[in-house]
């Protein structure tokens, strides 16, 4: 092992043979690494005598049967003495970056929360081991960048950052959906690759590609561990993947080629991930997958049991976000998604891709589901959540999609007024059905695409707001002026900035609204409220909210479909309670 530039010298001995010898050791860029073990179990010379040699720089402190005979040692020790005793005292700090775990490490992400927290993954494990991190690849010893490939301008600005890493001579290695999805993909040639579900061994892989070697890991046979050291781009807010790929089967998606099959992690490794994360200080979870909805589907069990049971081990000041969900699988489950949206720590958000108003787009996209049964999803919970926040995407332009058809996607924004919602241009990607499909005029999708923007920006979803006071979780600073919180339905919220706030819940009184946000000033500055609905005590505060004692009827479950509860201001909040503790299981 190399200590502050020295070499020991047994292990001179050994490369100066083999620098003799018919094998020849991987030089940078020379062949594929498959597996780090390919690496080691690889270096064998026939007739080798007893003994033992170790590996420098090895993990795992693997020792293997001696490769040089003592006979070749005692020819080769004369030639090699003289440099051995040059290079026995040359320690200086010039030379300290050469130890593994002391050099800087740039990192990039692309793409959905489920990369970022793999690359949060990966930041820990390479903290853990001694690696440092820097803002600026210029001053980074090597670049890891983690890719996305649901769309051509994320891939495209990808592999743009590799090149530029490498015409600066810094090595590469490069994660997420873009490799694993196509390892021959032009420009990745020569960088180190690290698979979605590899990411376990990042260590590894950054050592053996600071060291000139290009390794690949790209095998899709288990799942990540979840609690692996973690460095998280925002302290208070975990990331966690309770899967990864799908059941589906769309036409366009690249996604599926790199995350593979439906796997998901067991409950309780999940659970203990949760309240592991609010030991650590986490005010809010999030939970991540392609499709959150489908989740347990192959180890017998379902979203709401896992979200019951999060539940039970959350402390009653961390709040819950669930991630994206596909129509089909959330259909199954909407009583007791709406329940569950209604609990005190969860907020009323919910992230569900219609993608097209048209079903004949829809059936030519393969989404499995209807524009009716979307509808049924939305119409569902806005009955039955109050105020809830109905994310959504959509794509223009995808092939055969007509004038008629982008019509009735026009219709149905017209008819939900979504407050968030993803628009994309149809981007065709290699390998898929849809790029074989006859498009649509370029100019067209562009007009289509303004189109539909134009009629997303020209309502707001926020002005009814204006003067009513809000629950706000606090996480993050907008700026230097500005700390971001969020309501009970995901509503995001400027406040004057105030750095005592973070990581804790207040009482927000709504003074103007935008587009994206709203602006509040704090009801009581003095005093924050750390307890959930049901716990809290703040009865001054709730004094100001100037509207008559909340009385609230709940009907028997049998009539759940055909009521409604209204409520207005923070009263949202202990009417999430009241119907969270009435509702069916």
């Amino acid at each position: 092992r190399r200590v502050h530039g020295g070499v020991s010298q047994q292990f001179n001995d050994f490369a100066i043979l083999l620098s003799q010898s018919s094998l020849k050791m991987p030089s940078a860029f020379d062949t594929d690494i498959d597996d780090i073990e390919d690496l080691v179990n690889g270096m064998y010379l026939d007739n080798a005598d007893s003994g033992s040699i170790s590996l420098p720089d090895s993990r795992h402190d693997r020792e293997l049967p001696a490769m040089v005979p003592q006979k070749a040692k005692l020819i080769a020790s004369s030639r090699i003495r003289e440099k051995t005793r040059q290079q026995k005292f040359a320690l200086s700090e010039e030379v300290v970056g050469d130890v593994p775990g002391t050099q800087k490490i740039y990192v990039k992400t692309y793409g959905c929360s489920h990369n970022m927290s793999d690359s949060e993954y990966m930041m820990g494990q390479l903290s853990a081991y001694g690696y440092s991190f820097t803002e600026d690849a210029e001053e980074a010893d090597v670049c890891l960048i983690n890719s996305c490939t649901v769309k051509n301008p994320s891939q495209d600005s990808f592999i743009g950052m590799v090149e530029r890493a490498k015409l600066k001579d810094k090595p590469v290695v490069v994660a997420g959906c873009v490799p694993q999805g196509d390892r021959n993909l032009k420009g990745l040639e020569d960088v180190s690759i690290i698979g979605v579900q590899q990411i376990d061994r990042v260590v590894e892989v950054v050592e053996e590609t600071l060291k000139g070697n290009k390794v690949r890991l790209l095998s899709k046979n288990r799942l990540p561990r979840l609690d692996l050291p973690k460095i998280r781009k925002n302290p208070l807010v975990e990331i966690i993947p309770i899967s990864t790929g799908c059941l589906g089967s769309c036409t366009y998606c690249k996604t599926r080629h790199a995350r593979g099959k439906l796997g998901s992690y067991e409950v309780q490794t999940i659970v203990d991930r949760a309240k592991q994360a609010a030991e650590e200080g986490v005010k809010e979870v999030w939970l991540t997958s392609e499709d959150t909805g489908a989740y347990g589907r192959d180890i017998e069990t379902d979203l709401p049991a896992l979200l019951r049971a999060i539940l039970e081990v959350l402390p009653p000041d961390v709040m819950l976000r669930v991630g994206m969900t596909n129509p089909p699988f959330i259909l199954e489950h909407l009583q007791a998604i709406a329940h569950i949206l209604n609990h005190p720590q969860v907020f009323a958000f919910l992230h569900i891709p219609v993608q097209s108003g048209s079903n004949d787009v829809l059936l030519k996209m393969n989404r499995e589901y209807t524009r009716e049964e979307f509808c049924q999803v939305a119409d569902f919970l806005k009955a039955h959540v109050p105020d809830v926040c109905i994310a959504t995407d959509i794509i223009c332009g995808f092939p055969t999609e007509t004038n008629e058809d982008f019509e009735q996607t026009l219709s149905l924004v017209r008819q939900y007024r979504f407050s968030v919602m993803n628009i994309s241009q149809f981007y065709p990607r290699p390998g898929t059905p849809a790029a074989k499909m006859k498009r649509v005029d370029t100019k067209e999708v562009k007009r289509r695409s303004t189109e539909l923007t134009k009629l997303f920006e020209s309502y707001s979803c926020y002005d009814d707001m204006k003067g009513r006071v809000e629950k706000v979780w606090i996480t993050e600073h907008e700026d230097a002026e500005h700390t971001v919180g969020h309501t009970k339905s995901y509503v995001k919220v400027l406040i004057p900035r105030d750095d005592a706030l973070l990581g804790k819940s207040t009482f927000v009184k709504i003074v103007d609204t935008a587009k994206w946000h709203v602006v509040g000033e704090i009801v009581k500055p003095d005093s924050t409220c750390n307890s959930a609905p049901s716990k809290c005590q703040c009865s001054s505060k709730k004094a100001e909210l100037g509207s008559e004692p909340l009385l609230v009827e709940l009907p028997q479950p049998s009539l759940m479909s055909n009521w409604k509860l209204v409520v207005s201001g923070a009263a949202v909040a202990m009417a999430s309670m009241l119907i969270y503790s009435s509702a069916p299981q």
